[in-house]
């Protein structure tokens, strides 16, 4: 891969091309690598690298954007030209500025070298400490390990130039039995940050666990979600609500300054916290900012790009994606404080409930009321008396999200870091909720 000072001057040298009064390039380079394994065997294992380069230019309220994915001959030359032969092309409108250098540094940034040197025999002995225990257990599993170094570099004409890498590695299992299967994730910043062992043998118990699942009726139950579910709840509200841009459009659930939550749930977005992927700066090169979200229960603050922050009058928080975009900016850090118990504790807190191990297919169905559906997954089990005692048939929910977190009775003390569906870090405890609907 490019090094941080080639990765600037090849943004650079398509700068250079530009005719338009602003211009801004984003240069991001990504090596991925991928061990995938199927009923106890690697049948799979690729490794690719990519290149893309996106240039905006603006002048005469007109905005053009090309994007280029590979190298070729004057890459550099022929995305200019593209962005400004779309530029020309393009209706007046009202135009977002660029933003201006800010001063922040290009850390802290989750980066390790173990990863970024990760060998296919590397990946292949951690999946067999999972393959080989899913064996011994008379279990088949199923998953991947992947390993990515991603470098990104951001130039424009106010004077913008930073360029960060960063690394990520995830191993995703799935065990099957007879008539039931278990699920267990793991992520980090480092390959050595993942335990293939502990890993295998969370996945096995739960698989074990959830065989000849019966089925109960539906209703509103006292529930234990796990981070792999929790993730899920945070992620969409996220998505519709903690947005600049959803508040302007009139479409968020927050309102700031209301308690709309338990006084337990504080939400936040923290790009500096190095047990997430940390990262310092957005697809504008602005500086991501630490925001509270939702403090101790009440709507304290929403994320803000370029656009959205003139709109309002205030400073970007460092949440933008490549603009322009329909989008908003968005929350890619997120992390729930933690409670004072551990999580296996609040097991023992439920008489009669349902512990969820992972949710599925989740989808909105009211997002100004974060209303959403799914179906549970891979772990789904009856509490009784403080014991998990049988699986229980996956059951589809219906259920908002703000009114599932202000039901929280407990959290953990311990916490899990899970990516969302599109890759968002997300860090968060185990809750004990009061209610949590089941439809069908």
């Amino acid at each position: 891969m490019r090094t941080g000072d080639e990765m600037l001057a090849f943004g650079e040298a398509a700068m250079q091309r530009a005719r338009s009064d602003a211009a801004e390039v984003i240069v991001s380079e990504e090596t991925s690598e991928l061990t995938r394994f199927a009923a106890n065997r690697i049948h799979q294992s690729v490794a690719e690298r990519a290149l893309r380069v996106r240039a905006r230019v603006i002048g005469d309220s007109r905005v053009g954007v090309a994007e280029l994915r590979g190298e070729g001959e004057d890459a550099a030359g022929r995305v200019m030209r593209s962005a400004e032969q779309a530029r020309a092309l393009s209706q007046p409108s009202a135009v977002s500025p660029l933003p201006a250098p800010d001063g922040g540094a290009d850390e802290p940034v989750a980066f390790s070298e173990h990863t970024a040197t990760a060998t296919p025999e590397q990946r292949a002995d951690m999946v067999a400490a999972v393959t080989a225990a899913a064996a011994a257990a008379g279990l088949n599993a199923y998953g991947s390990l992947s390993t990515t170094t991603s470098s990104t570099a951001i130039v424009n004409s106010n004077g913008i130039r930073r360029q960060a890498t960063s690394t990520q590695s995830s191993m995703v299992v799935v065990v099957r039995g007879d008539d039931g299967a278990g699920y267990a994730a793991s992520h980090s910043a480092s390959l050595g940050g993942i335990d293939g062992a502990a890993v295998a043998a969370e996945v096995i118990e739960t698989c074990e666990r959830n065989q000849h699942a019966t089925a109960v009726e539906p209703g509103d139950y006292e529930v234990v979600l796990s981070p792999y579910a929790v993730t899920d709840l945070l992620e969409h509200l996220s998505w519709v609500g903690f947005s600049a841009l959803a508040k302007q459009e009139q479409r968020s659930f927050m309102r700031l300054g209301e308690r709309l939550m338990s006084d337990t749930v504080s939400v936040l977005d923290d790009c500096k916290d190095p047990a997430l992927f940390p990262f310092p700066f957005d697809a504008e090169g602005v500086s991501t900012k630490v925001v509270t979200m939702i403090d101790r229960g009440t709507c304290a603050a929403f994320v803000y790009d370029t656009p959205t922050a003139a709109s309002d009058g205030v400073t970007s928080t460092g949440h933008g994606l490549p603009q322009p975009n329909t989008w908003g900016p968005y929350a890619r850090h997120l992390v729930m404080r933690p409670g004072g118990v551990a999580h296996a504790e609040l097991i023992a807190g439920v008489r009669r409930g349902i512990y969820v191990t992972r949710l599925w297919y989740v989808r909105d169905v009211h997002p100004l009321r974060t209303i959403i559906t799914g179906m549970t997954r891979e772990g789904t089990l009856l509490i009784e008396d403080g014991v998990l005692t049988r699986p229980v048939r996956d059951l589809r929910f219906t259920q908002s999200v703000v009114e599932a977190l202000d039901s929280v009775l407990q959290m953990s003390s311990d916490r899990r870091l899970e990516l969302g569906e599109d890759g968002t870090a997300v860090l968060t405890p185990w809750l004990h909720l009061a209610r949590f609907s089941f439809t069908s």
